[in-house]
């Protein structure tokens, strides 16, 4: 991994969480371990991985398919949870 790669990880990480953070406080969630805080944290990270897939497809001059979108995660999530299961 190049050092721009890891910078620009670094800076969507600090993005990330600072969302969490700032949703936590606004919806009074103080148990980081909590269900609601996972809920927090998956839907940033989502919400972070879908602002990542519109830029590309805007700076390709592609048009934005949210569906698409949708069900790759969908397809990754599955095959990630195969090979949890598989180790």
């Amino acid at each position: 991994m190049s050092n721009l790669h890891k910078r620009a990880m670094e800076a969507v990480l600090e993005a990330a969480e600072l969302d969490i953070t700032q949703t936590l406080k606004e919806n009074d969630i103080r148990d980081r371990h909590s269900e609601e805080a996972d809920d927090v944290m998956f839907d940033v990270a989502i919400l972070h991985a879908y602002r990542i897939f519109v830029r590309i497809c805007e700076r390709q001059g592609l048009t934005v398919d949210a569906p698409l979108f949708a069900d790759m995660a969908a397809d990754l999530a599955e095959e990630m949870a195969a090979e949890a299961e598989g180790d």
